[in-house]
């Protein structure tokens, strides 16, 4: 369906007469309609599904906007949306609600900017009521943000979209390997594959609130990936308006669920800020030991993800995120079914051909602790020994001590070479023990598990805008680095892209080898990838 004002006069289940459109987004449209049975005024929102899922995603998203109207209706709350009816028509789910007027938190950020801590916790007191209500009928939201927070205008807030909730007693409708939510706003523990409770949508509360007092998200980053790093690793931004309210919600956004304060203290302390008092003691539960998870079976993501200057505009890892954006608020990450895989992506077992998960490694000491500009010690001669079209004829093609990341492109083909680094410090170099490096390797290992899609450019080798095609589960690789795993991307007219991670120490490399050219071969493109990783390892090692 458009979602296009064509669409009003239209009836559905031969009860509903659709009026006007209230919003539209990527996940469907709102619109205002008149229940012509009862002849009152509802909303009812349709579910945009893209049109290039399959078949099976097409009847998941369907059966997900049921699951939404089953969780919604089983509640009674003065902060939960009322939910009348549900139903597919024209191969599209409808959901009959509740006709709210006002705006979403989302919409209230935008157009007035922050909140006084005071409006923020009387919102996150209301919304925490709902939860409660939830909680105690079995039923988890699992996507609370601004845009799923509703402001009335008789001054209610209302808790909208149960369209991910996951309820006590019903099998869950997620496929193996793909994991929904909104990045910045999916708890930690779900990340992990671990099991969600009633903490992890308290912890999606924080980031909400903490949002609507700052102006910004806690864990902020320039791509989704970055994102869930940060909020995997990292300790959330200090927030420097939320005045009383802000010690709550980092105490609330800890990445542990048993270090975070129950739902009783967290009212305690809404309640109080809200009516302009100081916060008081928050009190924590007692620490449990061991708090860290078993050190030969990491979990995390690295620690911020972060990703040097990448010169080559490459953009990779979409991984199929983009077509289901449409379906659900987002997908954070989805996997195929060429190896085994928990709900977080990571592979239960080696994939055929795949590596295995490598174990932490013993050494304390990082063995790097000044910068390397590597780039500057990879000759021109080698370079074209790869490129042979190379323009440079000296120098280096950029890059720095702190910023070592640098590209050597040509017409058709194109190298990246940069660093990755589990330490929050802009240089990624001195801050990183080989536990964290080991612990971000296996975060870009589980990344990069294989997805059927995987949308790239490299423009600046002449490659089309946007290309998409599968991406290769995860290889190992030998006698690179101390651990290394090699993957490929395929895209139109030849296209291809590879991709190899290896980790020396307390540094993760990437090097990335594109080529949009029908000339050089799949095994010469993965070959001259592999190739220019030794070249980097060497250097480094000789430096």
């Amino acid at each position: 369906m458009s979602g296009n004002d064509g669409n009003a006069g239209k009836k559905l289940a031969d009860r509903y007469l659709l009026l006007e459109i209230l919003g539209s987004g990527g996940m469907g449209t709102v619109w205002r309609a008149r229940d012509e049975t009862l002849g009152r005024e509802v909303a009812v929102k349709e579910l945009r599904i893209a049109p290039e899922l399959d078949d099976a995603l097409r009847e998941e998203a369907r059966t997900r906007a049921v699951r939404e109207a089953q969780a919604a209706a089983r509640l009674r709350h003065p902060g939960v949306i009322v939910v009348h009816d549900a139903f597919v028509e024209d191969d599209r789910p409808w959901i009959i609600m509740q006709l709210l007027e006002g705006a979403s938190l989302d919409k209230a950020l935008e157009d007035g900017g922050p909140l006084p801590p005071e409006r923020a916790a009387r919102i996150g007191a209301d919304v925490l009521g709902a939860l409660e209500t939830a909680h105690a009928a079995g039923i988890l939201h699992r996507d609370v943000k601004p845009g799923n927070v509703f402001l009335t205008g008789d001054g209610r807030t209302v808790l909208t979209d149960f369209g991910i909730a996951t309820v006590e007693g019903q099998a869950t409708i997620t496929r193996s390997g793909m994991l929904v939510g909104s990045p910045g706003h999916v708890a930690p523990e779900r990340l992990r594959g671990e099991q969600a409770g009633p903490q992890s949508d308290l912890w999606s509360l924080a980031a909400t609130l903490y949002r609507a007092v700052e102006g910004r998200p806690p864990f902020p980053g320039d791509s989704p990936m970055a994102v869930l790093a940060g909020v995997l690793t990292a300790d959330p931004v200090p927030p420097v308006r939320a005045g009383e309210l802000g010690p709550l919600l980092t105490h609330m956004l800890a990445r542990r669920p048993e270090a975070r304060p129950d739902a009783s203290v967290v009212r305690g302390v809404l309640e109080r800020v809200a009516a302009g008092e100081p916060s008081g003691e928050i009190v924590l539960p007692a620490p449990r030991v061991p708090e860290a998870p078993p050190p030969t079976v990491p979990s995390d993501l690295p620690r911020k993800a972060k990703r040097a200057r990448r010169p080559g505009a490459l953009l990779a890892g979409a991984v199929a995120a983009s077509a289901l954006l449409a379906v659900a608020a987002a997908v954070v990450v989805v996997t195929d079914d060429r190896s085994s895989v928990t709900a977080a992506g990571v592979p239960t077992g080696p994939a055929q051909g795949g590596p295995s998960t490598p174990s932490t490694p013993s050494e304390d000491t990082a063995r790097f602790t000044v910068p390397i500009d590597f780039c500057s010690l990879i000759p021109v001669e080698r370079v074209k020994e790869i490129i042979p079209s190379y323009p440079r004829a000296e120098g280096k093609p950029g890059g720095d001590a702190e910023d070592p990341s640098c590209s050597w492109d040509a017409p058709g083909s194109g190298i990246e070479a940069g660093t990755w680094s589990s330490s929050t410090s802009s240089d990624p170099w001195t801050a990183t023990s080989p536990a964290e490096a080991h612990d971000a390797f296996i975060g870009f290992l589980r990344a990069k598990n294989g997805s059927d899609k995987v949308i790239w450019h490299y423009s600046d080798i002449g490659g089309e805008s946007i290309t998409s095609g599968p991406q290769t589960a995860a290889e190992k690789v030998e006698g690179l680095g101390e651990e290394a795993f090699v993957v490929e991307t395929y895209g139109r007219l030849g296209a291809q892209m590879t991709d190899v991670y290896f980790r020396i120490s307390n540094i993760v490399f990437e090097i990335t080898h594109a080529d949009v050219t029908n000339e050089t071969g799949k095994k010469k493109i993965r070959q001259n990838a592999l190739t220019m990783a030794r070249w980097v390892a060497e250097a480094v090692d000789e430096s």
